[in-house]
């Protein structure tokens, strides 16, 4: 196996209700919930990686293909039912303040249920910032660990960076009933 450096990055293909799901991995950074043996997941996307590395630090070298076991048993017990499990995963973004705060917000809508992006904002300090909250979960690089798809508009379901039937199937998977 070739030798990897501290810029290196862990990416891996996982099955998820919501369908394909691509999780990077920095095996030496510090994610929210503190030391991991993994280091911390830097992104989750539903899309082709060759999409989103635009997203990612420059100069990182990414390896495809490289399963980390405690995100894979993770995500599978997500897949079979186990809805907190999410929960269990360290996560680490760049942003803002206040963006922070939505996203730590964000975690701690319980899996089963839905907030609004207005009720985000209170949870994060600032009732009166929706469409800062709403620009928040649309910039998570996360997904679904930061769970923007449990957040909808005041309205009806709202929209999804992924799409729609991706933010229903997990929901859905999770007992929200729509």
């Amino acid at each position: 196996m070739p030798s990897r450096d501290v810029g290196d990055l862990l990416a891996a293909t996982y099955a998820t209700p919501g369908g394909a799901l691509t999780v990077v991995v920095d095996r030496h950074a510090v994610g929210d919930l503190g030391p991991r043996s993994y280091g911390a997941v830097v992104l989750g996307t539903f899309r082709d990686l060759r999409d989103e590395t635009v997203r990612l630090p420059e100069g990182r070298r990414i390896h495809p293909r490289t399963r980390t076991p405690e995100i894979g048993d993770v995500l599978e017990r997500y897949a079979d039912g186990d809805v907190n499990a999410l929960e269990e995963v360290s996560v680490v973004q760049p942003g803002g303040p206040f963006q922070q705060e939505v996203w730590r917000a964000m975690r701690s809508i319980r899996a089963g249920s839905i907030d609004t992006y207005a009720g985000l904002a209170r949870r994060a300090g600032n009732g009166r910032a929706s469409r800062a909250a709403g620009t928040a979960c649309a910039i998570n690089l996360v997904a679904p660990f930061v769970p923007c798809h449990r957040v909808v508009a005041s309205n009806g379901i709202g929209g999804y960076g992924y799409g729609v039937d991706v933010k229903v199937d997990l929901l859905e998977h999770e007992g929200v009933l729509l």
